[in-house]
């Protein structure tokens, strides 16, 4: 039995409806929002003040709050900012009854600070998440019924040295590629697919790349990053173009209660130096100012990234750095009871040497730059027309800038920068109905794009080549139709969308989700959908190179599943099926009137991805475990022969130990064979990597941590003769208010 601790203060939270979300803040103690999830629950109630506690109960379910002076606490890791989701439906009794539980419960987590015998350890491993990206509202991880991944402010904060990319290679479901350090060109795949099969949005606005494709990993930093989501199957009935493989959401920090205040730094190997600053929190009453700012930099000297066995003509040679420096914002105004206007932004620079041959005569060997700028800026409108119509209005922007500079060469050619400039708006209308406990879901969309470039032109008959400058926009259109079905054990989803882009017609994508509960913990699921990737500018357009005539890449995908969750644990194994035609690739055939030597983009094959994956997380008083691994088949069906850079089986391991103010953890990330460009002759061997963590919290807000990363020095390739980092250790100091 825990003890019960009395409060020479009460403790109280406000509480409000979000969506299907019940959110309970503390603005006394200024933690993270804890939800509460039962879209059955949505008339206005009143509690009476419960017999024997001090609490006080005010809920209209609309806005309200509790106090109490008597806690205990199996929600200790609540107040370790953990999001907390009850798995039950609650009658409006129940409902009484859970509020009465949680006042009388919360005591522990304060009582644990001081005493390691009732340590609830904090679980970095997000087990009752809200998932958004998968409906496009907050919806209870356990009524998701596409495959997903959450990645939680813990785990973030336990990254040190790890990028972005580094960190989603430890997530089931995906592997990726990189030439060498963090600062270099990446590429991410879900569950066998490609970088530029993966569609990527920072805060509901896309990142992606219209030039050649997917996003440029790179640029992003981590550590301004609060949370991700990642989904898998094709979602392009809910976002449109590129989503085959999936979508990745990356949310930046948002403000919550009194203002705090975090920063941490920290030095490495390869004279890799980070340091970050937020601010955050809100205004309290009816009218609610939310707020916060982030900003990061990452400094590296790197390392020599060309191994012996490299084909591209490179040699070893010096070390290729990068500067990385980032910033994003969000302010938000709630100027009635559900109506909120705000805006939100982030920028990003990033500054990477790469090893490179002279641009004209591929002979000389030099150190280039690379320059790429991101930013996402928007501007939203939410308003509850209704007491069931939701209604959302964005206004969005993307730029996405590249310069690449190579120095003059001993001939006398150079320097030459090469750059390329584009931009994304998007303009978003989206209304959630609430029809009883369904909610059906008009969206209306249309996104213009606009990329312009000057870059040498290789297939130019002039020599030295020349530069020449590109030029191009394109529209789309968009509808969609969601609907989200709960019938007692019974769950679906069903969703249609149309894009019509310009130049090339219209795409249509449609999805299908069944879900039966067994029990409040058993579930199984079936889902079919289809995608489409658009060909990119440089597919469509590009001089001596783009084909008009080339369509777009398309998937019909079908999975099934099984899943088990409670308080402490949670196991999913899933069975998919991908099908993907019209594969985009480099051909000779079927090019236009004046394609260059190289060719042109064709559809010239088609691939099949099948699989399996099994992962799980358990929570124990001071012990949380967590693992994944797939078995997929990704094969070239026009080749026969398995997709570049895609592994058979991959997975991963970790485990970590609480007690009292210290923190180990441990992992393991390992992948089969897989090939590169040239198939068998330029075959990756498979590998296992170790890591390790440690967090020591000197004071409450104070901690110090460290992680080691590749333990053992293992020598692996995720790209053909490039090196990856070998045995890098980090150390660093963190404050942040709690």
């Amino acid at each position: 039995m825990r003890g019960v601790r009395s409060l020479k203060k009460p403790l109280c939270m406000s509480i409000a409806w979000e969506g299907q979300i019940l959110r309970f803040t503390s603005p006394d103690t200024g933690q993270d929002r804890w939800n509460f999830a039962d879209g059955d629950l949505r008339a206005p109630m009143k509690h009476p003040k419960p017999a024997g506690q001090d609490v006080q109960l005010t809920l209209d379910l609309s806005k309200g709050e509790f106090c109490s002076t008597q806690l205990t606490g199996k929600l200790a890791r609540c107040f370790e900012g953990r999001k907390c989701i009850m798995k039950q439906q609650f009658s409006n009794k129940a409902l009484s009854a859970l509020l009465c539980g949680v006042a009388i419960t919360l005591s522990t987590a304060v009582f644990a600070q001081n005493n390691s015998s009732t340590l609830v350890a904090p679980a970095p491993y997000a087990m009752d998440s809200v998932i958004v990206t998968a409906t496009r509202t907050p919806t209870k991880a356990i009524d998701v019924l596409a495959d997903n991944v959450y990645i939680g402010p813990e785990e973030i904060a336990q990254a040190g040295q790890t990028s972005l990319v580094e960190l989603l290679q430890k997530q089931k479901g995906i592997t990726v590629s990189s030439y060498g350090t963090g600062g270099s060109n990446a590429s991410v795949f879900l569950r066998g697919t490609t970088n530029n099969q993966t569609l990527v949005l920072i805060d509901g606005v896309r990142a992606d790349d219209s030039f050649s494709g997917g996003a440029n990993w790179s640029v992003i930093p981590l550590t301004i990053i609060d949370h991700i989501e990642v989904v898998f199957g094709p979602q392009s009935s809910l976002y449109g173009a590129d989503a085959i493989g999936g979508v990745i959401q990356i949310f930046t920090k948002r403000g919550e209660g009194p203002p705090r205040v975090s920063a941490s730094i920290g030095y490495g190997t390869y004279g890799t130096s980070i340091s970050e600053a937020s601010v955050n929190g809100s205004s309290q009453g009816d009218q609610k100012i939310r707020y916060a700012l982030a900003a990061s930099q990452t400094l590296s000297m790197g390392f020599n990234t060309i191994a012996p066995n490299n084909k591209d003509g490179l040699v070893a040679g010096n070390r290729t750095g990068y500067v990385q420096d980032g910033i994003t914002g969000k302010l938000s105004q709630e100027w009635g009871q559900g109506q909120e206007i705000g805006l939100q932004f982030l920028q990003s620079r990033l500054n990477n040497q790469i090893p490179g041959l002279d641009p004209q005569e591929f002979i000389f060997q030099q150190t280039q730059n690379q320059i790429s700028q991101l930013g996402t800026n928007s501007l939203y409108s939410k308003n509850q027309v209704t007491d069931i119509w939701k209604s959302m209005v964005q206004v969005s922007t993307q730029t996405n800038n590249g310069l690449n500079h190579s120095p003059l060469t001993p001939n006398g050619y150079g320097p030459y920068d090469s750059t390329l400039n584009q931009k994304q708006n998007t303009y978003t209308w989206q209304n959630d109905v609430a029809l009883g406990t369904d909610i059906l879901q008009v969206l209306a969309e249309r996104r213009t794009q606009r990329v312009s470039s000057n870059q040498l032109n290789y297939n130019s008959s002039d020599y030295p080549y020349p530069m020449m400058s590109f030029n191009q926009t394109r529209n789309t259109n968009s509808g969609a139709l969601i609907y989200q079905m709960k019938r007692d054990a019974n769950i679906a989803n069903f969703s249609i969308r149309n894009d019509s882009i310009s130049n090339y017609g219209p795409q249509t994508t449609g999805a299908a989700a069944y879900g039966y509960f067994f029990t409040k913990e058993w579930r199984a699921n079936i889902n079919y959908g289809t995608g489409f990737r658009a060909p990119t500018f440089n597919d469509l357009y590009y001089p001596s190179y783009g084909n008009p005539a080339v369509l777009p890449e398309k998937s019909k995908n079908t999975e099934a599943g099984i899943h088990f969750e409670n308080a402490g644990s949670n196991a999913h194994i899933v069975a998919f099926s991908n099908s993907i035609s019209n594969l985009i690739q480099v051909s000779q055939l079927n090019c236009p009137t004046g394609t260059g030597y190289f060719g042109c983009a064709s559809n010239v094959s088609s691939a099949k991805i099948t699989g399996l994956s099994l992962s799980g997380v358990q929570e124990l008083t001071n012990f949380n475990f967590k693992g994944s691994f797939t078995q997929q088949n990704p094969v070239n069906e026009g080749t026969n022969s398995t997709l570049i850079k895609q592994a058979k089986q991959y997975g991963n391991l970790a485990a970590e130990y609480v007690y009292t103010k210290v923190t180990v953890g441990a992992g393991a990330t390992f992948s089969g064979r897989r090939n590169d460009y040239l198939g068998d002759s330029t075959g990756m061997g498979g590998y296992t990597i170790y890591n390790l963590y440690t967090n020591y919290e000197l004071e409450k807000d104070l901690s110090l941590f460290a992680r080691w990363n590749n333990v053992f020095n293992k020598d692996y390739q995720l790209s053909y003769g490039y090196n990856t980092p070998g045995s890098n250790f980090f150390a660093g100091i963190r404050y942040a208010m709690k």
